[in-house]
């Protein structure tokens, strides 16, 4: 199971928007795009390692079909943009010069808030045994509230961090285009997600009632 996760992972988050971007701009002297794609390879096959020795049941719940939880396409429309929509967009910036202006300042910034987010998104995984892609309370794991780590902040962190990610990846590939569809699309869909997610746990899941008493936040701190 390890290796194939593993080959998936390097596959679907570093080849196929590596391919895209570079074929479709037509060039690959992108210093940026190779250091984001490799973050991005790097600390997904990290998390898989990571999971894969200290909590293998969870990563048998993550690979289940999404069809298995509420909302099933909130989880499937995110990827898709993150690994082909954004990356196509970003080829597309680089090759027509639409919005290719950040200056270099800011690629590099949005190449360490990656970083930052997608660490609060694994951060998360490893703290929640109970992180999985698909909304459902999981009584058939025993689920029960966390409240250490990210979530004394936040009551979901790892959705703050991919949000944030996202966003980001739009300065660390030089491209503004690519925020387009985030915004319009991701944004949304994150918003809408974590709504649905949070009220099925305040109305099933025993004991998140006050967990929500004392983390106010779902997203962003001090906001909402």
């Amino acid at each position: 199971m390890l290796i194939r996760l593993l080959v998936g992972t390097i596959v679907i988050s570093g080849v196929l928007p590596a391919v895209l971007i570079f074929s479709i701009a037509g060039r690959w002297d992108l210093w940026n795009v190779w250091a984001y794609v490799g973050i991005l390879t790097i600390m997904f096959c990290y998390h898989i390692v990571a999971l894969y020795r200290k909590n293998p049941d969870l990563l048998k719940e993550r690979e289940k079909p999404p069809s298995h939880g509420r909302a099933w396409w909130t989880i499937t429309i995110s990827p898709a943009v993150m690994y082909i929509l954004q990356p196509v967009a970003a080829g597309l910036d680089h090759r027509f010069h639409w919005l290719d202006i950040v200056p270099l300042g800011g690629v590099i910034a949005g190449l360490v808030i990656v970083v930052i987010s997608l660490a609060l998104l694994i951060w998360a995984m490893f703290v929640n045994p109970f992180f999985s892609g698909a909304i459902r309370i999981q009584a058939d794991r025993g689920q029960r509230v966390i409240h250490k780590g990210p979530y004394a902040l936040l009551r979901h962190p790892g959705h703050a961090g991919g949000t944030l990610a996202f966003v980001a990846g739009g300065l660390a590939l030089n491209s503004l285009v690519s925020i387009i569809p985030v915004i319009v699309i991701v944004l949304p869909i994150m918003i809408y997600r974590t709504m649905l997610e949070d009220q099925m746990l305040r109305d099933e899941l025993a004991g998140y009632a006050e967990y929500v008493a004392k983390v106010r936040y779902r997203l962003i701190p001090g906001i909402w």
